[in-house]
């Protein structure tokens, strides 16, 4: 049996292999150039699954780490003014020592009052101020916010939780912390009065200022215990960070080596279809067509 095979046909069939060669070339080309395996997800259908998982994960990673940086944020804020307030109690604490001596005078007890009273305005201000994006530091409310999966912690300080009840941002006079500071300072004015007489006495005034006192240093540990789990959870979200950095350049980079491969295959498979089909060319098959 004879095969009889048209010039037309060996003409096709050597235009069409040196397109399949070229496209495959260029394709490859594309890959090592670029570094991506895929032009878009739907080139592979498991890069679509894959891909659409990874870009979930990195989305919340992304809420994660921004999350974190709030809450740091806040709770530094907070810190930075809570470490001030129990400096200022510590003042308050050593006039009340200085007071109970028994060499003091009336115009003593005054100049004490005046320290009380500036440390206590001081104090006022500190409980009512705003971070750098003008929300107050002590809020009346704080949130619950995720750091890492399964983790949820408190967004700031509550107003209450440090200064104790009864007060807030508009009436920061009416909290407890403020009210047994304003205690001691008409405790000094009674004693520089010399009247005998006072309203508190010292160990009602000695126990305020220690509850205050107590209070704000357990709010101080609170917000640095904190701290301290929004730092381990950076630490583990930026291991996460690297796995999924490893995943997607795993499904979705190019094998540079395989690549390389594939493309001088095919580029050998075209210079190997171009030299046949030039000396097609000068056959004198093709010469006559």
């Amino acid at each position: 049996m004879t095969v009889r095979f048209s010039s037309n046909q060996v003409l096709d069939s050597g235009i069409q292999g040196m397109e399949n060669s070229l496209s495959e070339a260029m394709s490859w080309n594309k890959k090592i150039t670029s570094g991506k395996q895929y032009a878009q997800a739907s080139d592979n259908a498991y890069a679509v699954s894959r891909g659409v998982r990874l870009d979930f994960d990195i989305s919340r990673l992304d809420m994660l780490k921004a999350n974190q940086n709030f809450v740091a944020s806040s709770h530094a804020n907070a810190q930075t003014q809570m470490d001030s307030l129990v400096n200022e109690m510590n003042s308050l604490k050593q006039l009340f020592v200085q007071s109970q001596s028994g060499a003091l005078n009336p115009t003593n007890f005054k100049a004490l009052k005046v320290q009380a009273e500036q440390i206590l305005i001081a104090m006022e201000q500190q409980m009512t101020a705003k971070d750098a994006t003008g929300n107050p530091i002590f809020g009346e409310t704080v949130n619950q916010v995720q750091i890492e999966p399964n983790v949820m912690v408190e967004s700031g300080v509550k107003f209450d939780d440090a200064f104790g009840s009864g007060g807030d941002l508009d009436y920061p006079e009416n909290s407890q912390m403020y009210l047994n500071i304003q205690k001691f300072v008409t405790y000094l004015e009674e004693k520089g009065e010399n009247t005998g007489v006072t309203t508190e006495t010292a160990e009602e005034v000695s126990d305020g200022l220690n509850t205050s006192f107590d209070q704000l240093i357990m709010t101080v540990q609170r917000s640095g215990g904190v701290a301290a789990q929004v730092d381990n959870a950076k630490t583990a979200m930026s291991a996460f960070g690297l796995q999924l950095a490893a995943s997607q350049s795993a499904l979705l980079d190019t094998d540079m080596a395989a690549a390389t491969a594939s493309y001088t295959r095919a580029q050998t498979l075209l210079n190997a279809a171009q030299a046949m089909f030039a000396r097609l060319q000068q056959s004198n098959l093709f010469s006559k067509l």
